[in-house]
């Protein structure tokens, strides 16, 4: 079977990608070994794809954006297994000898050690023609990157993210990337003396100036960056230390201003940091961007400001492709951000070995989110990265702190809760307001608490004229074998009248411990005017139960995922949201409410960002100052947009750390930092900006703080070494705020400037 494997592969990928249907591959791995239990279902995809795969890469596609219509050649995805290491022989390797490569791992850190893996695979025809095919291709990477003797992997999931352009990827290489020639500043410890514990501050985030003069030491011609990742830049022919985009050390770093100097423009043009430009312009040719905004929050230091960069603080920088920010399903980022934190925590370690620093110290702001998912920490993505962190803190004894954001959508409109006393006459509904001249798709996720029994409950879908379009139980599709690889689920599309797909509802039980529904509407206008489009208003969610249904212990939890349209990226996105008569949005005196009306469903507390329900990241919410430039922080207010948490349930377990500035008063919205050109300035609002004030406090902190002090403060990651100001709230801003609220560095206008002194 073997050479067999090897022959098929060869000829798909090697001979001019010659075009062989992907299950005549998947066939012939188990053709003639009938032994294999493989064999006896040749058709069947022994690789689980959750329900927003099947409808982007199945009816939905024609909808999806570009990168998924219009380039399948590199498939991206990470996959959940179940390692079993003595299953490993080198014998039936699929690596061996002559074999043509079609997987590729990224740059990884302690692979065997990690339940969560990114990978890329190469399609052969260059195409996807549904779900099943896409399964297929994923399972035969999954053969080559492991071997055909890891028996025990089990019921594969994969969650999948945009493909790769083929300019950004380094398809020559082998299984897995090699190492950047790096090498450390050998005039640092010099300069910064013996005493300061040098730290690493790493920022993953869209449009990152890597050149910036605020990034540099105070002569100007060093840079703090050590490592920077342009994932969707074009590759370079002899760069094979990233699997795809291109990655810039100190020393081409340095070599790029003392070559460009003050022309920056030209510098990134050279660098060959302007070509991730899919449908939307290359963000670093802005003027500003969030990642310039953020990144100089975090760790950037200005001669304007009087400040004194700290050379102690090392940078690791990685901006993600444009499509993150512009996707609105929530599903196309996994593999590109679980690739960025295996990045960093890989370059962390090169940092640390290259400086002889034991136990390194690492800050990371990622200031993104999203609005779906279990609010449990149990999302992919969100296990994924807290098993990195608890490794690199309890493994590696490598003190390690993760910056999110509390996300923005507390008046959005995008969060419900189904009590059991809102059930009447056996159901519930919830009223969904789809906009005209939408050109996205909308996304609503139903999760049912831990582990309860959903049958006897179905979803029914009800148009603005409330006619049934669908109904679907929550139950499993009896028709899946037992055997069947992935979670229990069920899939029904919605169909017009002429019988064209226009949506899907599906129902599974999420890492088999808590049911989830999905239902996906097509846009109300799509950009391909001969695709049919959903109507428009207000939609019917009805969730109806038998006699033979348990009642609920543990509410309902209900969000719509979030589809802004972030610095004009021209999606044509309109946001969904729930419309219900009860919500009272505003007060007696005209003023937007910021608290929930009693027994209506829709909810403000409970919006947290839905990546930010881990265990190990901390959480920073946005207040504004109550009396304006200058007023105590005793005197904050929450920032009206800024999500909150809500009481412990099973489902929302996690709530607000911290909070920092994100608007300087009610009149004077959002933060001033760096554009993306040195000496320009930006004005981003939002808990984005938030969150680096408190990674910036955290990683000056590392520098000289005690090895105990750390220690002592990783249980609540890290939140008693922030300073600031700690006077009792009312519950309700408590819960809006979190216990700590940390003073911004510097802001034009709040402040004095900080002395050298302090330049922190």
């Amino acid at each position: 079977m073997q050479r067999l494997v090897k022959r098929l592969v060869s000829l798909a990928v090697g001979q001019g990608l010659r075009r062989i249907h992907v299950r005549e591959i998947g066939r012939a791995m188990t053709e003639n070994d009938p032994s294999d239990a493989r064999a006896q279902e040749p058709e069947s995809a022994p690789i689980y794809l959750s329900p927003y795969e099947a409808w982007n890469f199945g009816p939905g596609r024609p909808y999806a954006f570009p990168a998924i219509r219009d380039q399948a050649e590199f498939i991206t995805a990470v996959t959940e297994l179940k390692r079993d290491d003595v299953a490993v022989t080198e014998a039936t390797t699929m690596d061996a000898v002559a074999m043509e490569r079609i997987a590729w791992h990224p740059t990884l850190w302690r692979e065997r050690e990690l339940s969560f893996v990114p990978f890329v695979v190469r399609n052969p025809l260059g195409r996807i023609e549904d779900a099943g095919d896409l399964a297929q291709l994923l399972d035969l990477g999954l053969k080559q990157l492991n071997n055909l003797a890891f028996v025990n992997i089990g019921a594969k999931r994969a969650r999948i993210a945009f493909p790769v352009p083929p300019r950004a990827m380094h398809s020559d290489q082998d299984r897995d990337p090699s190492g950047p020639a790096w090498k450390p500043d050998s005039g640092l410890r010099d300069r910064i003396g013996k005493d300061p514990q040098i730290t690493i501050m790493a920022v993953i985030d869209d449009g990152l100036p890597f050149a910036h003069r605020n990034f540099r030491d105070a002569s100007g011609a060093r840079t703090r960056v050590e490592f920077c990742w342009l994932q969707a830049a074009d590759a370079l022919k002899e760069q094979h230390s990233v699997l795809f985009g291109r990655e810039y050390i100190r020393s081409e770093i340095e070599d790029y201003i003392a070559r460009y100097g003050d022309d920056e423009d030209t510098l990134y043009c050279m660098a060959g940091a302007t070509s991730d430009a899919e449908d939307l312009g290359s963000l670093i040719d802005r003027h500003a961007t969030h990642g310039a905004h953020v990144m100089d929050l975090a760790t950037g230091y200005a001669p304007e400001r009087d400040e004194v960069p700290p050379e102690a603080i090392r940078i690791i920088a990685v901006q993600l492709p444009n499509t993150i920010a512009w996707d609105t399903s929530g599903f196309g980022k996994d593999m590109y951000v679980l690739s960025a934190m295996h990045y960093i925590f890989e370059r962390a370690d090169r940092i640390a070995a290259g400086y002889g620093i034991e136990r390194a110290r690492l800050v990371i702001n990622f200031s993104y989110g999203f609005s779906g998912g279990r609010h449990d920490g149990g999302t992919e993505l969100e296990a994924a990265i807290d098993e990195l962190v608890r490794i690199r803190r309890a493994k590696a004894h490598c003190p390690t702190a993760l910056v999110l954001p509390a996300g923005n959508t507390f008046l959005d409109r995008l969060h419900a809760r189904v009590r059991e006393v809102d059930f009447r006459d056996g159901e519930a509904r919830l009223y969904w307001r789809i906009q005209p001249n939408d050109r996205t798709p909308s996304y609503l996720e139903i999760w049912f608490a831990g582990n309860f029994d959903t049958r006897g409950y179905t979803i029914e879908l009800r148009d603005p004229w409330k006619k049934i379009r669908q109904t679907i139980p929550i139950t499993a599709n009896q028709g899946l074998n037992r055997q069947d690889p992935g979670d229990p689920r069920r899939v029904a599309s919605l169909k017009n009248e002429r019988d064209q797909p226009i949506g899907q509802i599906s129902a599974d039980y999420h890492r088999r411990d808590c049911w989830r529904v999905l239902v996906v509407l097509a846009p109300t206008e799509p950009d391909d005017q001969s695709l049919p489009g959903i109507e428009a208003g207000k939609w019917t969610i009805v969730i109806k139960r038998d006699g033979t249904a348990a009642p609920l212990d543990h509410p309902i939890e209900c969000w719509i995922q979030r589809s802004a349209d972030p610095e004009s990226l021209r999606s044509g996105s309109r946001q969904s949201y729930f419309d219900h008569l009860d919500d009272i949005r505003y007060t007696d005196e005209g003023d937007l409410k910021e608290t929930d009306t009693d027994n209506c469903a829709v909810r403000r507390f409970g919006s947290l960002n839905g990546l930010a329900t881990g265990k190990t990241a901390l959480v920073v919410a946005g207040y504004r100052l109550a009396n304006g430039l200058g007023s105590s922080l005793k005197e904050v207010c929450p920032a009206r947009y800024s999500s909150a948490g809500t009481e412990s349930t099973r489902q929302i377990a996690r709530g607000i750390d911290c909070a920092s500035m994100s608007d300087r008063s009610r009149v004077l919205p959002g933060t001033w930092a760096a554009g993306v050109r040195s000496g320009s300035l930006s004005r981003v609002q939002g808990t984005s900006t938030a969150a680096p004030f408190v990674a910036r406090q955290l990683v000056t902190t590392f520098v000289t703080a005690t090895e105990a002090s750390v220690a002592a403060a990783e249980g609540n990651n890290y939140l008693g070494l922030l300073s600031g100001d700690t006077s009792p709230l009312n519950p309700q801003t408590r819960t809006r705020l979190g216990t700590v609220r940390v003073e911004p560095h510097w802001q034009p206008g709040l402040d004095p400037k900080p002395s050298k002194a302090s330049s922190a």
